[in-house]
């Protein structure tokens, strides 16, 4: 059985705290388990993605919280409607139901986790299945923030959230969009749990993209780490163009 790691190894510790710049908070999951994987598997079923289609349809909120209705606020400015899309990363298809909600053409869902589909319009693909596929518009909500620190099974890597952004751009069309929600305030990494990007961290993740527009942020967005629905981090919306 894999077991998620429960601290840092020497030889990463400056790159992932930035050498300081990033205040360092413990935590643990091990969500790479079988109970665990059991238990997000048990999440893809018809009848949960139509209770999901029922909720969107009155724009109700689900485990991120308003994060949700800066999405259905950006899904109404820049409409995905025909338009091939994927999503990386996925524990709920609440966003897989979002996408056939506002009327993709398709959905390609990109997970670690081997997952059957449930709807004509869905296809779950392993990173080694997608090849050279490319899409019009792509969706991460909450999922890079995990990336490189072992939560899910992956290996340890100070840069796998910087790294996972870089590869998005090979999964999108030359003015294709990125919708990208992490969680935003000042700069920490709660191992092994998630980052919270603030001034230092965002300005990486985002080199090389374009901000196309940006929904939920205030004045002080970067300067408060708040949790909103469920203790979930405050997560504001960016719409992002490859550079």
């Amino acid at each position: 059985m894999i077991e998620a790691p429960k601290g840092i190894p020497g030889e990463f510790f400056q790159e992932y705290t930035m050498n300081g710049k990033v205040i360092l908070e413990y935590k643990y999951a091990n969500d790479c388990s079988d109970e665990t994987q059991k238990m997000i598997n048990d999440n893809f079923t018809k009848e949960i993605f139509d209770e999901s289609i029922q909720k969107i349809k009155k724009r109700e909120q689900n485990y991120y919280g308003p994060t949700d209705t800066w999405l259905y606020e950006s899904l109404e400015k820049y409409p995905v409607a025909d338009k091939n899309i994927c999503i990386v990363g996925s524990t709920h298809p609440w966003y897989e139901a979002i996408a056939i909600s506002y009327g993709v053409k398709d959905c390609t869902v990109i997970e670690y986790s081997k997952r059957e589909t449930f709807h004509e319009k869905i296809i779950y693909k392993q990173p080694q299945e997608v090849g050279n596929q490319k899409f019009d518009v792509c969706f991460s909500i909450s999922s890079y923030e995990h990336d490189g620190l072992g939560r899910y099974g992956d290996p340890l890597n100070p840069n796998g959230d910087l790294e996972a952004m870089k590869k998005t751009k090979d999964l999108l069309h030359k003015d294709g969009l990125l919708y990208l929600a992490v969680p935003i305030g000042f700069d920490k990494l709660v191992f092994n749990i998630h980052r919270v990007y603030g001034k230092n961290r965002i300005e990486k993740l985002l080199d090389n993209w374009e901000i196309v527009d940006q929904f939920g942020f205030y004045d002080d967005s970067f300067a408060n780490n708040v949790n909103g629905l469920n203790g979930t981090p405050y997560q504001p919306l960016y719409i992002l163009r490859p550079q």
